[in-house]
C-alpha cells in the first residue's frame, strides 16, 4: 500500500468526508490543506491556569492548541477541534509538524506578552518515532525568545504503548538533562499506567478528569486519590487534579492533600494570560481553610528556609563582595526587585571566580547573577525540592535554592541543608 493510500485509508476511518477509498485508482493529494493550515495564522493557543489548591495561587498554565474560525478547509474535512486535527495530522504523517507548530506558537505568545511563571507544553509521544524527530527543537525556540527551559514542563499526552517504550525513556532523560520538567497526563485512564510512571519518573502527575469528577460522592475514589497524593509527596512528584468543576470536589481533593488543580471551576482556557477572578480566589481560600486535611508528616521546604540578606540590581559590587566575605556560610545571595520578587541569584563560587579575572571590577550585579536560578514555592515538599535540585545542570548543582511565598522572596536553602532535612525526615 502506498503512503497516499495509507493516508486516505486513515482519513476514511476518521470519518473525513470527501476522501477517496484505497484501491480506487484515483490519485490522492494528501495533506495539501493541512500544509496550508500549518503555514497560516489560523492556529493559535489558549492558556488554562493550574492552581495551588491550598493558597489559590497560579503555579503554571497549560498551553492548549486551538483552531481559529478562519480555518474553513479544516472544517470542510471534518476537523472541528484540536483532537481531530492531531489524529488527522498523524494519519497524514504530519504529526511532528503540527506538534512543533503549536509549541512554537505557544512559546512566541507568552514570551511576547512578557509572561512569567511556568508553562506546560503538550507533546504527543508518537512524534519520537518520526525519523526527523529532534529533541533540540523546543530548546532552540526558547533560546530565540529568551525563555529558560526551567520554566517549561513538557506534558506527555496519552499515546498508547509509546509511553512504555525505551525510546521514550531516552528522550525524557535528554529533556530532563536540559532543565525541562516532565508531566505525565491522564494518570488513571488509558495507557497512562503505573508502569509508565516508574519508567518515566515524571515531575508531575496529572490525574485524569474521570477520576476527579464527582469524587466527593465516591469514598473509593477518595481513598485512591489520597494514596496518589501520598505517593507523590514521598516520591518527589507533584500531583495535579484535572477536571475540577465544583466546590464539593474541590473540598474532597483538598482533604486528600492533592496539591494542585486545573478545571473549569477555576478558569476556562483563554487566549489571554489573565489571573483568577477575585471571587474564585476567595472561594478556594475559604474552602482550603475550612476543610480538614489528611494528616501528612511530609515537611515543606519553607520550614527550613533561612532568611538571608538580599541584593538588588543597583547594589554596588563592592557591597556584594563584602557581604559574601563577611558571611562565609552564605552560598549565594538572592537578587530581588523593589517589591521583593526574586530576579536572580549571585552564587558565591561564580562571583569570586568572575571577580578574580582581569577587568571585572566594573561589572554589575546583573552581569554576574544567574537570571534563571531554581525557585521553589514554600509549600513544596522537601522530597520534591530534592528532586528539582538534583535535576539541575552541573554548573548550578551546588547553588542554593530560592524559596518563594506568594511570588516573594522568603529565604534560601543550601544543598547540604536540603539533604540534612531529607535525612532527618527519613529518620523520623
Amino acid at each position: 500500500m502506498t503512503a497516499n493510500d495509507q493516508s486516505a485509508g486513515a482519513a476514511q476511518q476518521l470519518g473525513v468526508p470527501g476522501t477517496i477509498p484505497p484501491g480506487s485508482g484515483a490519485v490522492v493529494k494528501s495533506g495539501t490543506w493541512l500544509d496550508d493550515l500549518l503555514a497560516s495564522d489560523h492556529l493559535h493557543v489558549a492558556f488554562q491556569p493550574i492552581i495551588n489548591l491550598h493558597t489559590a495561587e497560579i503555579i503554571g498554565r497549560e498551553v492548549l492548541g486551538r483552531i481559529g474560525p478562519g480555518a474553513v478547509a479544516a472544517r470542510e474535512h471534518g476537523v472541528n477541534g484540536p483532537a481531530a486535527l492531531i489524529e488527522m495530522a498523524h494519519a497524514q504523517g504530519k504529526l511532528m509538524a503540527l506538534d512543533h507548530r503549536f509549541r512554537e506558537i505557544g512559546i512566541q505568545t507568552f514570551a511576547r506578552a512578557g509572561a512569567t511563571g511556568t508553562f506546560f507544553l503538550n507533546i504527543d509521544p508518537r512524534v519520537i518515532d518520526d525519523p526527523a524527530f529532534s529533541a533540540g527543537f523546543t530548546r532552540h525556540v526558547l533560546e530565540e525568545h529568551g525563555v529558560a527551559p526551567t520554566r517549561i514542563v513538557l506534558e506527555l499526552t496519552e499515546s498508547g504503548a509509546v509511553l512504555d517504550s525505551e525510546r521514550l525513556e531516552q528522550v525524557v532523560r535528554h529533556y530532563a538533562d536540559q532543565g525541562f520538567r516532565i508531566a505525565l497526563d491522564d494518570v488513571g485512564a488509558g495507557y497512562a499506567s503505573l508502569s509508565a510512571v516508574l519508567r518515566i519518573r515524571p515531575h508531575f502527575l496529572k490525574i485524569d478528569k474521570n477520576l476527579v469528577r464527582h469524587v466527593a460522592n465516591d469514598p473509593m475514589r477518595i481513598h485512591l486519590l489520597r494514596a496518589i497524593a501520598d505517593f507523590g509527596a514521598r516520591s518527589g512528584i507533584q500531583v495535579i487534579a484535572e477536571g475540577v468543576e465544583d466546590e464539593q470536589d474541590l473540598a474532597a481533593l483538598i482533604s486528600c492533600n492533592i496539591e494542585f488543580g486545573q478545571g473549569y471551576f477555576f478558569a476556562r482556557p483563554h487566549p489571554e494570560l489573565g489571573g483568577l477572578p477575585g471571587h474564585v480566589q476567595q472561594t478556594v481560600q475559604h474552602i482550603a481553610l475550612t476543610t480538614d486535611r489528611t494528616r501528612n508528616p511530609v515537611r515543606s521546604i519553607g520550614s527550613i528556609a533561612q532568611t538571608q540578606p538580599t541584593v538588588t540590581l543597583a547594589t554596588p559590587i563592592e557591597d556584594v563582595a563584602s557581604m559574601l566575605r563577611t558571611k562565609v556560610t552564605f552560598a549565594g545571595l538572592a537578587v530581588v526587585d523593589s517589591h521583593g520578587r526574586p530576579m536572580g541569584l549571585v552564587s558565591r563560587e561564580r562571583f569570586f571566580t568572575e571577580m578574580g579575572l582581569a577587568n571585572r571590577a566594573d561589572r554589575s550585579v546583573q552581569d554576574l547573577m544567574d537570571p534563571h536560578p531554581l525557585r521553589i514555592d514554600a509549600s513544596t515538599s522537601i522530597e520534591v525540592a530534592v528532586r528539582l535540585a538534583g535535576s539541575r545542570d552541573e554548573s548550578r548543582s551546588h547553588d542554593p535554592i530560592i524559596v518563594e511565598q506568594a511570588g516573594h522572596y522568603l529565604g534560601l536553602v543550601s544543598v547540604p541543608g536540603l539533604m540534612r532535612a531529607l535525612a532527618d525526615g527519613h529518620l523520623v
